[in-house]
């Protein structure tokens, strides 16, 4: 596609390294109405945030006496320019300065331009400070959903039965619930390879016979070769439009002892598994119930996993399912563990950048229906210890609740601040119905059911949103962009997505997309868009919705994301950049090779220079990475070299040239 000229509130942001300040020094200012901004309309205002606004030039006493707070004042040094950043929890390289961090989590950093491209190697993704930050949009109170909420969702939260969720516990992890939990002999299993499992199978599937209708409800074997046939049990309930998509409300229900004082035996010992994972369970019966009767635009289904303790086995069994079926899945909320918590009515969302959207939608509406959770976040695409993984591995939004992730580890920040405590029955035979806090667990439910089904029963305008991680490299050779309409009404004129590919410090932007989207876009839902791109490593991008306006929107603040994405190859070997400057590319990569191949480097000559057999897991496929070095460790000099990559047999896969410029 043709390349286009920037807009001018781009061209500030993108064109410059950051410039040198002079004497006037540079001002941070904390804000809290947007009627305060209204002073700053002739001052040199270079960013803007929820609660922060960064100012160059002398301002004297008058931000004060508009109600600003000073936060910071700093004046760069001849040959150093403030940039932008986050995730502060990596090191910073000894020649940055940090001059603010905001507890949101981005930071403003100050460092020579020359040394720009050694930072990079620190994994931090800085963009300049710009020179003019637009107050466009800022200068409205936030446009958020009501702060009173509906009587119509408040229904639906209220309908939740606490009494129903300890009856659904104490029949999954209970053979006789009226009996309790005295007698061990008592204590149910749902080990999944246990044939009496499959008594919880039935039991969840009649469940939800009886909230959905008989048609709605299916049972989907599965099985591990050479292993145990197991069930995951899914529920559907039917939106307005077919082609919408689904939301996905899961957990699993298989449990396991493992942990048990005095050794546990599969075949003979008891998992009752009451908070680990009946809990969960539990909470996707009562929200099958509380929403059968409403309507959506899009479908909901309610499913029960089987073979997590084991390796995530059904939920890996119907992620896969869905991509070769093509089913285009909106979001998943899975919970696993939601009732061991005496200290606290907390929960935590466990997250990845791309689903992050999920958990705000959440938080919203914990807010707002006044359901009383402590909501903790955790963003961390490393916590893949429950059946979100599956999802995440695939491409799909998800998000896990929890009561504390991890559940036995004593150095979380919600056990130091006595909001939990170390969950000791965690996979043993001991965890029991009688240990749980079902109140936790009921507003848990209030959550997910609050969340959904605010989009069946109010009105309200749309909310285009693109986020960090919106904009994906990891499903086949493609880009793939999300854009979710997160408010409370439908998207029905057209607008425009936008995306820019920018320089490793996000300037030099160029366009490489834009697309007309004509098609309505339902509350709640979200869509996503392929664009066709066949180069290979990381990029920087920005990415736009609605840039042009043609959307009257309940929050435009969300429009638009810088976003840092990997793309490496999933059908075929690449090898990329080429050529490699080495002072500027952290390294070059081979990419795309199968398991234990060996890639080998040598002079045009022959002369041997490199060879690694180490081969990491990149997305679906591996890769090998070269530094430019040699196999001493030093640096090699600019020329043309030939690599081969070889099987782990000796079979030649590739040879070909590549070019080091120093």
């Amino acid at each position: 596609m043709r390349g286009r000229a920037l807009p001018h509130w781009l061209l500030a942001a993108c064109l410059l390294l950051g410039s040198e300040l002079g004497a006037q020094g540079l001002y941070g200012f904390r804000w809290t109405t947007s009627s305060q901004l209204a002073g700053l309309q002739d001052l040199q205002v270079r960013y803007l945030a929820p609660g922060a606004v960064l100012i160059q030039g002398e301002v004297g006493g008058r931000l004060e006496a508009l109600g600003l707070t000073r936060l910071f004042s700093d004046e760069a040094p001849s040959g150093q320019s403030y940039y932008l950043t986050d995730h502060l929890e990596l090191p910073l390289a000894p020649w940055v300065s940090l001059v603010y961090a905001d507890p949101s989590g981005w930071a403003l950093l100050r460092l020579p331009p020359s040394r720009l491209g050694a930072t990079l190697d620190y994994h931090h993704f800085l963009w300049p400070l710009p020179e003019h930050y637009s107050l466009r949009g800022w200068q409205r109170p936030a446009a958020k959903p009501a702060a009173t909420p509906l009587p119509s969702v408040t229904h639906l939260v209220s309908a939740v039965e606490t009494g129903r969720l300890r009856t659904d516990v104490e029949n999954l992890a209970l053979l006789d619930p009226a009996k309790g939990s005295a007698d061990p002999a008592n204590w149910r299993t749902r080990y999944a390879r246990r044939p009496e499992t499959y008594a919880s199978t039935q039991y969840i599937r009649d469940q939800l016979v009886a909230a959905l209708g008989q048609e709605a409800v299916f049972v989907e074997p599965f099985r591990i070769e050479g292993d145990s046939t197991m069930y995951n049990v899914v529920g559907l309930l039917y939106g307005t439009d077919p082609q919408a998509g689904y939301y996905l409300v899961c957990a699993h229900y298989d449990a396991i002892g493992a942990r048990s004082r005095g050794g546990w035996d599969w075949r003979v010992d008891p998992a009752p598994g009451a908070d680990d994972n009946a809990s969960g369970v539990a909470l996707v019966l009562e929200a099958a119930r509380v929403l059968a009767g409403q309507s959506f635009p899009w479908s909901i289904r309610f499913v029960a996993f089987s073979g997590e303790e084991l390796g995530l086995w059904g939920s890996r069994h119907y992620a896969t399912q869905a991509v070769e079926r093509g089913e285009r899945i909106i979001g998943v909320l899975n919970f696993d563990m939601i009732g061991f918590n005496h200290l606290s009515q907390r929960l935590e969302l466990v997250t990845n950048p791309a689903s992050r959207w999920l958990v705000e939608q959440m938080r919203q509406s914990n807010r707002r229906y006044g359901i009383g959770l402590k909501v903790d976040v955790l963003e961390d695409e490393s916590a893949r210890l429950s059946d979100h993984a599956p999802f995440w591995a695939r491409g799909f939004d998800a998000i896990l609740g929890i009561e504390n992730y991890l559940p036995t580890d004593p150095e979380t920040d919600a056990v130091r601040n006595g909001d939990y405590r170390i969950n000791t029955q965690y996979h043993s035979v001991l965890d029991l119905p009688d240990s749980l806090n079902y109140g936790l667990i009921a507003r848990v439910v209030q959550l997910a059911v609050a969340t959904l089904g605010q989009y069946g029963l109010e009105e309200g305008p749309p909310n285009l949103a693109v986020l960090g991680g919106d904009l994906r490299g990891d499903q086949g050779d493609d880009l793939v962009v999300r854009v979710s309409n997160l408010g409370l009404g439908r998207v029905v004129d057209p607008f425009v997505v936008r995306v820019w590919r920018c320089g490793a410090d996000s300037t030099g932007c160029e366009e490489v997309y834009d697309q007309l989207q004509v098609e309505p876009l339902d509350a709640g839902g979200a869509l996503d868009l392929t664009i066709p791109w066949d180069r290979y490593g990381e990029r920087v991008f920005l990415v736009e919705v609605d840039p042009e306006d043609r959307v009257a929107e309940q929050d435009e603040q969300d429009n638009r994301a810088f976003q840092r994405v990997r793309l490496v190859p999933q059908h075929s070997i690449a090898v990329f950049p080429n050529p490699f400057h080495p002072d500027q590319d952290p390294y070059l990569s081979f990419s795309g090779v199968p398991l234990r191949s060996q890639v080998r480097v040598a002079t045009l000559q022959g002369e041997p220079v490199w060879a690694d057999e180490e081969v990491r897991q990149e997305g679906l496929t591996y890769e090998v990475r070269w530094r430019g070095d040699n196999s001493a460790g030093y640096a090699v000099g600019s020329g043309v070299y030939v690599y081969t990559i070889t099987d782990e047999e000796g079979q030649l896969l590739r040879r070909d040239k590549i070019a080091v410029v120093r």
